[in-house]
Order: structure tokens, then C-alpha cells, then sequence
């Protein structure tokens, strides 16, 4: 049995983890085929078990969550990946969960939000500007793959511009996240008050906006936001909670994992469609956006509207991206 580490997991870097997700919707997988993840009750907490088969990889993720854990110095979410032969089902290799979810997260919103990058980076002389509402695991990692993103040429730039962590507690930002301007990612980096005035100042000067936060209502308000923008958001993964404002939702172009998935679990569209802003008629799923109907999506875009990616996750995700960690660590 192999086993892989973070170290191994983020060795693979934001980029190749979005390819990998790329190739397997351009192989012609359907995520609406992908099984549902599944909460299992216990004593301590909950077991998430996240199947699926892309291919010749098949696996599984494992995450226990367990509330009292932090009160005995243990972490809330723990967890492993067990890769398999797809024809066979035979156990192979195990992957750090908890490193793969950090990876696969901002990958798949990189991989969905690559055209709107490209549109950007057509009328956009300067750097990106970011804002990040969040300055956790997500937060800090949507950004790093964003610069790794634009730092690669891929999408016409060569870094991104001022990086500004909106959060309750600016002086509680982790010096790895403010590390992004003094490694030579970003042209200035810096923490404000979610909700301020330098807040909205920020949302109205940026290119691209981050949602990776624990809100449970929208993060910033549809007037702040420029039409060209991107706005990646990944906190809103049950049907209660929102980051995006409906009317920014229905003023976007909405992409999703999967409408399924999306109209199951992702409350930034579940508020929006229930709010009257957006219907289900309006969502497009990354197999249509990056396969063969690309062409036709990008077409349709609409002039000055924003774009919207926003996601909660899927078990084929995880698959694709420790199937690449495995292969990237054996060449």
C-alpha cells in the first residue's frame, strides 16, 4: 500500500490539479453520475464517506467530524483517501484527506472559472485585483491558485495585483496568507474589516472576488461589484447559507459543479432561485463550459455581466485529483 502525504498532495500545485479536473470532464465523465456523499451519525460526531469511479481509478474519502475535538487539542476534521483499481476495486494507495480537500477546492473553482479569467485578462491592462472574504485554508489557497494561475501565463497575466483579506478580525490573518505579497505572487497584500468602508472600497476595485468564509448571508453587496468580475465562492455548501448576494446571482453567469448537486446543497443557488433572482433554466455546469459545449457557452455569454463559480464539493473531484497526486509523485 503506498501512502501519500500533504507534502506529496501539494506537491502537485492548484494548477495541475485543475487540468487533471479538466481532462476527466473533457474524457466525456458525467459528474450527474457521481453517488451522493453520505453523513453517518455516531457518538462522537459524524463519518462523511465520499465514493466514486472516474475511468480506471476508483476511491473513496473518509472524514470523521468530530465537534468536541478541538476542546482536546485534536482537529475538528480528520480524514484519508483510499485509492483502487476501478476494474478490480483493489486498495492501492492512501491520501492525506484533509490535504486533498485543501487542493482539490481551489482547483475545481480555478477550473471552472479559467474562461471568465481569459475574458478578464483581455480587458484588463493591470494585474488582478483580489479580494478574499476569508483568510483560512480556503481563502489563502484560492488565492495562491489564482496567482499560480495567472503567474503561469496560462491566462494572460504575469501575477496578480493587490490581494486584500476582508475578515472579522484583521489582525488575526496568518503571516502565510499575507506571505503572498512578499513571495512575488501579488503586488501588495493586506487585511481589512469585512463589512467597512475599505471593504467595499476593495470589492470596488477588484477583478476577481474569493468567498470562502463561514457566513450565512452575503459577504458583500451587488452595487460594490464591477461587471467584468469573477467571483469564486466556496463557503456556501448547505442550503441555508449564502456568500453571493441574489441579485449579483442574477445578474451573473452561473457556473456549477452540477445542477443536481447545486440544487441539493449549494445555498448560494438555493437562496437565489428561492429569492426570485435566478432559475434553475440559468445554471451551467462545468461539463458543459469545458466539453463540447464550450464554444457555445462561451457565445451565449452575456456583455458586462459577471461570473459566478460556486461550489460545494464532489466525490469525483477528489478522485481525479488524488489519482493525479499518485501518478505526479511516481514519475
Amino acid at each position: 500500500m503506498q501512502t501519500y502525504t500533504a507534502e506529496h498532495v501539494f506537491a502537485l500545485g492548484y494548477r495541475a490539479s485543475a487540468d487533471a479536473l479538466t481532462g476527466a470532464l473533457a474524457s466525456g465523465f458525467d459528474p450527474a453520475s457521481d453517488p451522493e456523499r453520505t453523513f453517518t451519525a455516531v457518538p462522537a460526531g459524524e463519518f462523511l464517506t465520499m465514493p466514486s469511479s472516474v475511468g480506471e481509478d476508483a476511491g473513496i474519502k473518509i472524514l470523521t467530524l468530530a465537534p468536541d475535538n478541538p476542546e482536546k487539542d485534536r482537529p475538528f476534521i480528520q480524514g484519508t483517501y483510499l485509492l483502487c483499481d476501478a476494474e478490480t476495486l483493489t486498495p492501492h494507495s492512501l491520501v492525506d484527506g484533509i490535504a486533498l480537500t485543501a487542493l482539490r477546492t481551489p482547483g475545481v473553482a480555478i477550473a471552472g472559472a479559467r474562461p471568465a479569467l481569459r475574458r478578464i485578462a483581455a480587458h484588463v491592462t493591470r494585474r488582478p485585483n483580489v479580494v478574499a472574504f476569508g483568510a483560512g485554508v480556503q481563502g489563502e489557497g484560492l488565492v495562491r491558485a489564482l496567482a499560480d494561475e495567472c503567474g503561469s501565463g496560462g491566462v494572460g497575466f504575469e501575477s496578480l495585483g493587490s490581494v486584500t483579506y476582508a475578515v472579522r478580525n484583521p489582525d488575526r490573518v496568518s503571516g502565510s496568507a499575507l506571505a503572498v505579497g512578499t513571495e512575488g505572487l501579488a503586488s501588495g497584500v493586506g487585511a481589512v474589516q469585512a463589512g467597512s468602508d475599505a471593504c467595499r472600497a476593495a470589492v470596488e476595485a477588484a477583478d476577481v472576488i474569493v468567498c470562502a468564509s463561514a457566513a450565512r448571508e452575503a459577504v458583500f453587496e451587488d452595487s460594490w461589484v464591477q461587471p467584468h468580475v469573477a467571483v469564486l465562492a466556496v463557503g456556501a455548501h448547505t442550503p441555508e447559507t449564502r456568500e453571493v448576494p441574489a441579485e449579483t446571482m442574477g445578474r451573473a453567469r452561473v457556473i456549477v459543479e452540477g445542477e443536481a448537486v447545486a440544487l441539493r446543497e449549494n445555498g448560494d443557488v438555493v437562496r437565489a432561485i428561492a429569492d426570485g433572482a435566478l432559475s434553475e433554466a440559468d445554471l451551467v455546469s462545468m461539463k458543459s463550459l469545458l466539453g463540447e459545449r464550450s464554444a457555445e457557452i462561451e457565445a451565449s455569454v452575456k456583455p458586462a455581466s459577471p461570473t459566478v463559480v460556486t461550489t460545494v464539493g464532489m466525490s469525483w473531484q477528489d478522485l481525479v485529483v488524488a489519482a493525479a497526486v499518485a501518478r505526479a509523485a511516481n514519475e
